[in-house]
């Protein structure tokens, strides 16, 4: 499973080095969204109290970038159970839409260039990078199924929301694995949704905290927005 994740980093870290930071944030958000959203999000809010100019483009690119996130965590989950996949992807594309879309509107109203060195231009095969990933990977699943077993479902989703702090994918993977074993497809699609929630608030408290206000403004409504419809959605479905 770790490779798994190494593997489509991979493609994203390659697919930047091929097409350069020349061809702007656009191509490199996308792909930056299947390694680290979080990383690319740190560093544009950061560049946005420098340059506020760029908002537009670089509200543009963060959202690119967590929109990402969520067609990736139904790839990974394709692997491993693809009922999984049934029950989960409107409310993963719901809240892909609700960031895309207002990137797309950003994007539309910047009138400046950005030629910056791309923030996910490193190897994401890296030793260290993988080890790190695989023992968080390890402590969720124990945890996983040590909480279920005492507190079952509720907790499954209590774990679910505190991994979704700092990773989506660990929880993602540990929950689809689980539901192939004896969890529950509506548990295991409830916890993945509430980890990817609670990630994306995260990184909508980054931008708030660390970002330009004129960064801020464009990028709270959307997360806020995208956290909204995958709630309905998973309304819905119930």
């Amino acid at each position: 499973m770790v490779v798994l994740i190494a593997s489509i980093s991979f493609v994203g870290y390659f697919a930047i080095k091929i097409g350069g930071a020349e061809r702007g944030i656009l191509f490199t958000s996308v792909f930056a969204g299947l390694s680290s959203s979080t990383a690319l999000t740190l560093q544009f809010s950061n560049l946005s109290r420098t340059q506020p100019n760029l908002s537009n483009l670089l509200a543009s690119g963060i959202l690119l970038s967590c929109g990402t996130m969520f067609p990736r965590i139904l790839i990974v989950l394709s692997v491993l159970n693809a009922q999984l996949v049934l029950s989960l992807w409107p409310v993963m594309l719901a809240m892909m839409a609700g960031l895309y879309i207002p990137a797309w509107l950003a994007w539309r109203q910047n009138k400046a260039e950005f030629t910056e060195e791309s923030p996910a231009n490193r190897n994401p095969l890296a030793l260290t990078s993988a080890l790190i990933f695989g023992f968080i990977l390890m402590v969720i699943m124990l945890l996983s199924h040590a909480l279920s077993q005492w507190f079952g479902d509720t907790g499954t989703l209590v774990l679910a929301a505190l991994s979704g702090i700092t990773d989506v994918d660990a929880i993602s993977l540990a929950l689809g694995r689980q539901s192939t074993q004896g969890l529950g497809i509506s548990v295991a699609a409830t916890g993945i949704f509430i980890a990817a929630s609670v990630n994306t608030l995260v990184k909508m408290g980054m931008v708030i905290s660390i970002g330009d206000k004129s960064l801020w403004r464009k990028i709270m409504p959307a997360m806020l927005i995208s956290v909204f419809l995958g709630l309905a959605a998973v309304t819905l479905i119930k």
